[in-house]
């Protein structure tokens, strides 16, 4: 029997709808997908991604996309409606330390797409793992000439603490993949996200559901009525959970659907 309480659910997308193994998403899934829909409730991506990343995923019926950890919503129809740049300071600063103190590659996500300072083996490798197309190659410095969403660095979490400490002080990082970290505008979130839905359907947060993995993932769950986290996410993730499900292969999403009675 359904859950009438429940009006959306927002999901992250790897190691939530794609599987960490498989990297596809389990027939189990699209059917409570499918089922969730039947009901009219609303199913809303939630991704570090960015939306040309994700937008493989319309075909399956999303009411929108939070992509960029926040930073921009897009709706059903692939049309934005909300976006958060990072603060030019930042970048300069940034550009400054990369040119001057440590050179490491590092994506940009911009209004008008995604390049990255440097290609090296570790870069090809997450991006071969994660199944996604390397980014084009392209100087730092062209980011000093756009508008910039997110950065991805791929440092290690000493570097990452003095570089959110120290220079990108108006940002705030979090990490869903060991090699890099995401770095968006301070006060940017997948919560932030989430409240652009909330406003646009008329959403009560506390009739909402949310799954996720990641340690970007954690102020989603905190924000849902009802946050799962899959089986493979971190014991931060997990902490701030109130219920831990199965792995993606493991029917994780359709598991912890039926557990809560809304499908």
């Amino acid at each position: 029997m359904s859950n009438p309480k429940v009006q959306a659910v927002f999901f992250d997308i790897d190691g939530t709808l794609l599987g960490l193994k498989s990297k596809a998403i389990p027939d189990s899934t699209l059917e409570a997908l499918a089922l969730l829909k039947m009901q009219g409730i609303k199913i809303i991506v939630s991704t570090g991604r960015s939306y040309e990343h994700a937008q493989f995923l319309a075909s399956y019926g999303f009411d929108g996309f939070i992509t960029f950890n926040g930073s921009y919503c897009v709706d059903n129809v692939g049309k934005p409606f909300f976006r958060h740049t990072i603060d030019i300071d930042d970048i300069r600063l940034l550009h400054n330390h990369l040119h001057t103190i440590d050179n490491f590659p590092v994506g940009v996500m911009t209004t008008e797409g995604s390049f990255i300072s440097d290609i090296t083996d570790d870069v090809t490798a997450i991006f071969k793992l994660l199944k996604l197309e390397v980014p084009r190659p392209q100087p730092f410095a062209d980011a000093l000439e756009t508008e910039v969403l997110q950065l991805n660095l791929f440092i290690d979490e000493d570097k990452e603490a003095h570089l959110i400490n120290k220079v990108l002080k108006n940002c705030e990082s979090s990490r869903w993949c060991p090699e890099f970290i995401d770095v968006n505008a301070r006060g940017i979130s997948k919560q932030i996200g989430m409240e652009q839905f909330f406003a646009r359907f008329g959403l009560s947060a506390a009739r909402t559901m949310a799954f996720g993995d990641g340690g970007n993932d954690i102020q989603m769950l905190r924000t849902a009525g009802i946050g799962v986290a899959m089986a493979n996410a971190g014991d931060n993730v997990k902490a701030v959970a109130d219920y831990v499900t199965d792995t993606t292969e493991d029917h994780g999403i359709w598991n912890a659907l039926k557990h809560y009675g809304v499908i």
